[in-house]
């Protein structure tokens, strides 16, 4: 009797330890937020910014049309101003069909002159929010179209304009390598930290067009968007834009390098070798010379040879050990030369400060605060680069 009374008693903890579905959300009274845009507001207080939340038509993403309904637009957007995020959002959800939800969150896109008067209080809420999840992209637009305006192109074979973006910021990455993406999680580290690099997009064509049916139904749309130009960010404050060789440089730096497309010169043919780099790996390292720190980076890079428009023979060793060499020097220069611009700026968007705390916390504790501004300017870099050119395609000679 004992024995059971003990099993009724341990099965009746049990159950009242069962949370069941207490918390479940029906899909039906959601609003599926797949994208957020922020510009500013109309003043700087009560309307300091102006966000827009882009929804998605869950009816005609899965269906398209059906049974003779009207064919809607997959995805609907809502803005408000505010003073705060979060005032913002709740005035937008008093407007959207259901509770907005942020878990499936696609991208943000900051408006550049937002960008340059501060970010840091936008990612207090993002931070504190659970339903944030902080592994989507952040992006910063570039010249006078409205982050609303960027969010709300409307692209071919893609019916989702947040879902575009996010795709092509990743095929960005991962074919041309130049621009790298950061994630929201990065983007509030780099806060902390001070400095951070976040990845620029823009409208090409007549934007005014971009959010109409018709710009997905052209061969050749009225506009579209592309992914252009490195931020640099300090103190939360945008401070300079940095573009191709300068912005691959801290793809090289920060070993997020996953393929890319160097041009070397021939003789006095400019650009007439194109080099695929297939495989790159980036090592940091300090070492301390006075107590102060020497920064070297070491690059491993091996790729093929795409285009040989010379006369070049890439069937003699001596050539192609030639060609390692021009490799090499050209990584080099990307990376010293975006260096050289991080320390004008006093930005240090690579995180040497972190290597060098992970390598001396002593001296780290001494220079942490006048790292940034005073030390990391004048700090030397040494790049190692080594390159090896594995094949060289059907052909030795064109």
């Amino acid at each position: 009797m004992r024995h059971k009374l003990v099993r009724f008693l341990l099965l009746f903890v049990c159950l009242s330890l069962l949370s069941g579905c207490w918390d479940r959300e029906e899909l039906q009274k959601l609003s599926i937020v797949s994208g957020m845009a922020i510009d500013k507001g109309s003043d700087k207080t009560k309307n300091r910014y102006q966000v827009t939340v882009q929804i998605t038509n869950p009816s005609q993403v899965a269906g398209g049309q059906q049974g003779g309904k009207v064919q809607a637009s997959p995805v609907t957007t809502f803005t408000e101003k505010g003073s705060t995020l979060s005032e913002t959002l709740r005035k937008i959800s008093i407007k959207a069909p259901g509770e907005l939800f942020f878990p499936h969150l696609q991208v943000m896109v900051i408006n550049e002159k937002v960008a340059k008067e501060g970010i840091k209080e936008l990612f207090d809420v993002i931070e504190r929010d659970a339903q944030f999840r902080v592994l989507f992209p952040v992006l910063i637009t570039r010249g006078n179209v409205t982050a609303k305006r960027t969010l709300e192109i409307a692209t071919p074979l893609e019916n989702i304009p947040s879902t575009k973006i996010a795709e092509t910021l990743k095929y960005s990455e991962k074919e041309w390598g130049v621009y790298k993406s950061t994630r929201a999680d990065q983007v509030i580290q780099g806060l902390e930290q001070g400095s951070l690099s976040v990845t620029g997009i823009q409208v090409e064509g007549k934007a005014s067009k971009g959010n109409e049916m018709t710009n997905m139904q052209q061969i050749d749309p009225s506009a579209r968007i592309e992914i252009k130009g490195l931020a640099l960010f300090k103190d939360g404050k945008l401070k300079k834009w940095l573009e191709g060789d300068d912005a691959r440089g801290v793809t090289w730096v920060m070993n997020e390098m996953k393929t890319t497309v160097l041009n070397l010169d021939c003789g006095k043919e400019k650009d007439a070798i194109a080099i695929e780099i297939s495989r790159a790996k980036s090592n940091v390292h300090v070492k301390f010379k006075h107590q102060k720190p020497i920064i070297y980076v070491d690059v491993h890079a091996e790729g093929l040879v795409l285009e040989n428009n010379c006369a070049k023979d890439l069937g003699n060793s001596k050539v192609l050990a030639k060609l390692d060499e021009e490799v090499e020097e050209e990584i080099k220069k990307e990376i010293l030369l975006t260096v050289e611009k991080a320390q004008k700026q006093k930005s240090d968007i690579f995180n040497f400060g972190e290597q060098i705390n992970i390598a001396n916390k002593h001296v780290w504790k001494n220079i942490e605060s006048s790292w940034q501004k005073e030390i990391f300017p004048q700090t030397e870099v040494h790049v190692n680069v080594q390159a090896i050119i594995r094949r060289t395609g059907l052909i030795t000679r064109s």
